[in-house]
């Protein structure tokens, strides 16, 4: 019994020697697939990042659907990103490419050895045993290169590749890492742009033929491409069907697959066809590819509409044609719906491949001194810091400056004296703006175009000035456009967007800029044609059959012309000119966008039924005014009209005209002398209206050396006294003169002093002359 026992423990013994030998051996095992495992699924791997980060063509559709343009890669390439693939079109290739995928870990061993057998036996490469993990590998490592031969080492550094690809992604990631790149030549990449190039259709949409014809072009794409050799694809693609319907497994999965039809490969070669990808939009589309990271999806839905799109691009063509011996080479127009912000329509120019109008540039984007357009800015400003419509503006000769002498004039080269304010901005007279403008101050109106989205003003190298109310500093369309917008929108600004689904946007957040009624009065007045007479007469470039507001302006030196135009609804800004810099003929003035801008606006509303009126301010009323002084009507005035006041302003009756033997007349302020003696006019001039002062030159002033031959005196305008003689005293040197108390000083080098008296009223400056 013990012997038993002896024996029976050795036995036991000799087993437990052999368990430790075989645990100790698999955790050896288990160790080095663990360290296997971990060097394939951590180890550098730089070519895999980079071939992750690599460019995809994005789609660009309309507000409708609509495609636009599907954008290309490097040399033309296309490559598009899909979301996922139809299950029958991944099985389909998997089918064709590798059986067994998902049964394998990167590496078919079956499958090496078969191919190994059949090369050797064969003397030739007759199978490559490339799953689709090794594909995925080569292409990988390729990195967008053609296919080169490769080498024993180099295929073993595939098999490594496609280890690390399975340790790192699962199947169906690797499977459209596959669809997405395999090359197709063609310069196509990825299943979702072959169907598209081969057979111009979206790849769900493909028939049961043509996705065989597609599965088997990454063989060879130069032999097998159905649009070359219809034949040889026809052929290898039936061949690969008649194998895909003897697995019955598949072929009870996917029934209308296992169907041979002869018919189905006649309409694959007929329906072959190469792609002609649409060029919609170029210039929107390269903003936006420029200023944003491409869409995870692979798809852009924009705000545009195609049929207006192609209607602007087609009446600015036709309008450059028309006007081109005026030097009008270019045009370009933006459209926005001002409830949403959304862009309706972007033509960067009147055809994108014109080399010789340059036709890149894109006029939406493109710096333009924007003129008049800039005004209404100015003129909402001012309501909101007191100014009424009412208001009466000086139109006459003024000089502004110090150091550097700034005299504005007209675009008619005329002076209009007294004139209501909403007629100055109606009539975008310019002296009215520069002078209201140097009373609000250029530093907080320059603030205020900041706020509005003008940040190409802030980066402009020179300081503009007091030329800022002519819009002498280059602005961009977009953002004229963004900004005039906020009238219809009750001074409310809002930042555009193109995206129909993302909601990015061009210009910050949403905010008040003017005050309700400052933004509803200035609509009230850019609507009125009757105050736009006095400039532009009673033409019927601004005559439509809805509401809307209109502002033009012209570059100081003609250079280019632009329309800003807009209903409750919509908004647009039509600019035409050239980008050479060269001066387009005087004669054009601005009615060529303004035409643009009027039929566009008329074509949106379509029947005339979809628009409202732009509402009256709240707080102000209508009153009848003396259309000359603005002030409430007295007997002697002749001329009244209805104009928007303040409820809550206290009325003055008017002291410019009264009745004289049964007639009235009119008596203009003492600003208005030169302007009134300049030519014969009704009236006179009440020159005790104003206290005595010297309104040129001013105080401070400093005269250049002049550049004139003879130019050796100095203008003097004196206003207001008591008396009609006006005592004069330079350097020294007295003299009397009498109304109008407009003269000329020598022009004497150094610090000047002008002393005058009149009536017991006196007022003196100093001003400086350089030699």
């Amino acid at each position: 019994m013990n012997k038993l026992l002896i024996k029976v423990c050795a036995i036991a013994q000799t087993f437990k020697g052999k368990n430790k030998a075989i645990l100790r051996i698999t955790a050896i095992a288990a160790s080095a697939l663990i360290v296997i495992w971990l060097v394939l699924r951590f180890s550098p791997y730089p070519e895999l990042k980079e071939f992750q980060s690599r460019p995809y063509s994005v789609r660009y559709y309309d507000r409708a659907g609509m495609l636009l343009q599907i954008t290309p890669l490097t040399d033309g390439l296309r490559r598009e990103k899909q979301n996922d693939y139809p299950q029958h079109v991944k099985d389909v290739f998997v089918f064709s490419e590798d059986r067994r995928f998902y049964n394998h870990f990167g590496v078919d061993l079956l499958s090496l050895f078969r191919a190994l057998y059949q090369n050797v036996s064969s003397g030739r490469r007759v199978s490559g045993a490339s799953t689709i993990t090794m594909q995925t590998a080569r292409i990988i490592a390729d990195n967008g290169q053609p296919p080169r031969n490769q080498s024993v080492f180099q295929k073993l550094i595939e098999m490594f590749n496609a280890l690390r690809l399975e340790t790192r992604f699962s199947k169906d990631e690797i499977l459209k890492m596959y669809l997405d790149s395999v090359p197709f030549g063609f310069s196509t990449e990825g299943a979702a742009s072959a169907a598209r190039t081969f057979f111009a259709s979206e790849i769900s949409a493909l028939s049961p033929s043509q996705i065989f014809c597609l599965a088997v072009i990454p063989r060879r794409p130069s032999f097998y491409n159905p649009l070359e050799n219809p034949e040889n694809c026809i052929a290898a693609a039936s061949a690969l069907q008649e194998r895909f319907a003897a697995d019955k497994s598949l072929a009870r999965k996917w029934p209308l697959f296992a169907q041979i039809d002869h018919g189905g490969w006649e309409f694959a070669a007929n329906s072959a066809r190469r792609f002609s990808y649409p060029f919609e939009l170029p210039h929107l589309i390269r903003y936006i590819s420029a200023n944003t990271p491409p869409p995870p999806d692979g798809e852009v839905h924009l705000t545009i509409d195609l049929a207006l799109q192609n209607y602007l691009e087609r009446t600015i063509a036709a309008s450059v044609r028309m006007y081109y011996s005026l030097r009008i080479t270019n045009g370009a127009a933006l459209v926005i719906d001002n409830e949403t912000g959304e862009i309706l329509a972007w033509t960067g120019s009147a055809e994108f491949f014109n080399e010789d109008a340059a036709g890149q540039v894109d006029g939406v984007l493109a710096l333009n001194q924007p003129g008049s357009a800039m005004k209404p800015f100015l003129y909402a400003m001012a309501l909101d810091n007191g100014y009424s419509p009412s208001d009466v503006l000086a139109d006459i000769p003024v000089s502004f400056g110090e150091t550097e002498i700034y005299i504005p004039r007209n675009f008619d080269e005329r002076f209009n004296g007294p004139v209501l304010l909403r007629t100055a901005l109606a009539s975008s007279l310019n002296i009215p703006a520069v002078s209201l403008l140097e009373r609000v101050g250029v530093r907080n109106y320059s603030e205020l175009l900041f706020s509005l989205g003008f940040d190409s003003i802030r980066q402009s190298i020179e300081d503009p000035g007091l030329g800022l109310a002519l819009g002498n500093a280059p602005v961009s369309l977009l953002e004229l456009v963004r900004a005039f917008s906020v009238f219809p929108r009750d001074g409310v600004y809002l930042p555009l967007t193109w995206d129909l689904q993302r909601g990015n946007s061009v210009g910050g957040q949403e905010r008040r800029i003017f005050s309700v009624d400052a933004a509803r009065i200035i609509c009230s007045i850019l609507s009125d044609s009757a105050a736009r007479t006095l400039a532009f007469g009673a033409g019927r470039n601004f005559v439509t059959q809805v509401p809307v507001i209109f502002k033009t302006g012209t570059a100081n030196q003609f250079q280019s012309i632009v329309a800003l135009g807009a209903t409750t609804k919509y908004t647009i800004g039509v600019w035409m000119g050239n980008f050479t810099g060269e001066t387009i003929f005087r004669n054009t003035g601005s009615s060529v966008p303004a035409v643009i801008a009027r039929d566009t606006l008329n074509l949106l509303h379509g029947n005339y039924r979809d628009y409202s009126d732009f509402p009256a301010p709240a707080n102000w009323q209508l009153r009848r005014i003396c259309a000359v002084s603005g002030m409430e009507p007295a007997n002697g005035c002749l001329s009244v009209i209805n104009e928007y006041v303040r409820q809550s302003a206290a009325r003055e009756l008017c002291t410019w005209h009264v009745v004289v033997n049964g007639r009235s007349e009119t008596l203009y302020p003492a600003e208005y002398q030169a302007w009134f003696n300049s030519t014969m006019r009704q009236g006179s001039i009440f020159y005790a209206s104003r206290p005595l002062e010297i309104i040129n030159p001013r105080d401070g002033i400093v005269y250049l050396p002049s550049r004139g031959i003879g130019i050796n005196e100095i203008p003097v305008e004196v206003i207001g006294g008591g008396s009609d003689l006006l005592h004069v005293t330079h350097n020294g040197r007295s003299f009397t003169v009498s109304r109008p108390f407009i003269f000329n000083l020598e022009r004497i080098p150094g610090v000047n002093v002008l002393r005058v008296q009149s009536g017991g009223e006196d007022a003196e400056i100093t001003f400086t002359v350089s030699q």
